[in-house]
């Protein structure tokens, strides 16, 4: 099912790529959606910092007897900070997803480490609410770090939050695992503590959103909705370095204030411009109002919304105005009735029926949670040991990993020293506001290993 852009597309990418040189971007995603069948859970055996390859993580220069902190018995501790109350309390629902899954696992006994050791391990995961305020991030990792003594740090949600933890991760040698983020920095060398998740990195988005244009309206103008902060001028400024060299133009960009989500005054700027296109590089309620907000101006262009916005929540606030939304994701869609019969999807919904009875399974950010906890599992289960540099140095080097909670089937997930981005393949979607779910456009594109190169290098190496 894995397939590359077609010839035309891949050679006009060739062009641009020769245009930009080594022009990066940031990198984010969504949770949800894409019909078909999830595998079982299989990977190819990693390299995981021993052997013949030279380790991702130099723990040298960690401090003293720490490479086991968190671990004690058959438990291992680990701690995670995102909002759970304000604006962006609705993120709530991934810690739902994942807590879900660790209860399932610890019902089985826990997780084997390493596979086939006989060794199994529950998990404890110690949540904490910053609000979505860095500051509180901080210190809630703090107290994660020197108070609850975590193992590592798992799928802490926000760009900016975790750009202001990666010195204390780094200086601890404390593992910030599956960063709920796509951004780029998470690809930068010198923070080898740190790896996103399997969230679609930022400028593959926006460099599968011109692959589209260019195929289908290859003179269009685009009008952009950013949020003022790292998330929205990632999406920016990587579309604006992608349609350099092409006939595409950017006639107006808007940015609104990411502490709240009243954009109704952008979006109608950006329709006066009657705007062939409209990228929506916003989160959570600044996506359903913006599609609201074009919808009140009668404006109808080609819609392109972040991936982190794919939730039938979210979309379900827009009503008609979301119907034909184009985005991206890594996961089946848990909304779509073609998944139901999948193994996969029928597991998650009873468990977290089971263990979260108040989440609603057919939201992809519930089913994202989800399957970054079960990638979690998958890392540890594939580390030769359960200290903190072993299972940093696997989580860089996994290879063909496939059938990981809600994966895309045919999909593979890898890392390695060179490539530090797990969610390089996935689907470009569009929304059907009648049906209540997402539908696949074209086939699943393979984008590994491309990251980097189409990342912004002030925030790559920042």
């Amino acid at each position: 099912m894995i397939a590359h852009r077609t010839e035309g597309s891949t050679s006009s990418r060739k062009l641009r790529f020769v245009a930009l040189g080594t022009v990066l971007a940031l990198a984010a995603a969504a949770c949800g959606s894409n019909r078909g069948t999830s595998s079982t859970t299989t990977s190819k055996t990693p390299s995981s910092g021993g052997g013949a390859t030279a380790p991702v993580v130099d723990t040298s220069g960690c401090p003293t007897a720490n490479d086991t902190t968190g671990v004690s018995g058959d438990t291992i501790t680990i701690g995670t900070s995102l909002p759970e109350s304000g604006l962006y309390a609705a993120f709530t629902a991934i810690l739902k997803g994942e807590k879900s899954y660790f209860s399932y696992m610890n019902a089985q006994g826990g997780i084997e480490v390493p596979a086939g050791s006989g060794k199994k391990y529950k998990i404890n995961l110690i949540a904490k609410d910053d609000a979505y305020d860095a500051a509180k991030t901080v210190t809630n990792v703090n107290s994660l770090i020197n108070d609850s003594k975590v193992f590592a740090l798992f799928n802490t949600v926000g760009t900016k939050n975790n750009l202001a933890i990666r010195d204390t991760s780094d200086t601890q040698c404390v593992p910030d695992l599956l960063i709920a983020s796509g951004a780029v920095q998470w690809g930068n060398p010198k923070f080898p503590w740190m790896l996103g998740s399997e969230l679609v990195p930022y400028p593959l988005e926006m460099q599968t959103f011109v692959d589209y244009l260019l195929k289908n309206k290859p003179n269009a103008t685009i009008a952009v909705l950013k949020a003022n902060d790292d998330f929205g001028q990632s999406y920016a400024d990587t579309l604006q370095a992608l349609v350099k060299g092409t006939n595409l133009k950017i006639v107006q960009t808007q940015g609104y204030d990411p502490e709240g989500s009243d954009v109704k005054a952008q979006v109608t700027s950006l329709a006066a411009t009657k705007a062939d296109a409209f990228v929506i590089g916003g989160t959570l309620l600044a996506c359903p109002n913006a599609l609201n907000a074009m919808g009140d101006a009668g404006w109808k262009p080609i819609v392109y919304m972040s991936g982190t916005c794919v939730s039938k929540v979210l979309l379900g606030i827009a009503g008609k105005n979301a119907q034909g939304v184009l985005s991206v994701t890594s996961l089946l869609d848990p909304a779509d009735p073609v998944n139901a019969s999948n193994p996969a999807m029928q597991l998650y919904k009873a468990q977290v029926k089971k263990y979260a009875p108040d989440a609603d399974t057919s939201d992809g950010i519930v089913a994202y949670g989800w399957t970054t906890a079960a990638l979690f599992a998958k890392i540890l289960s594939l580390s030769p040991k359960l200290d903190r540099g072993s299972v940093m140095n696997t989580a860089h080097t996994v290879s063909g990993v496939t059938g990981v909670g809600l994966q895309l089937a045919g999909s593979t997930w890898s890392t390695s020293a060179s490539d530090r981005f797990i969610g390089e393949t996935f689907q470009l979607i569009n929304y059907d506001a009648t049906a209540g779910h997402s539908n696949p456009v074209g086939p699943i594109t393979d984008d590994n290993g491309k990251t980097a190169k189409l990342s912004p290098a002030v925030l790559l190496n920042s």
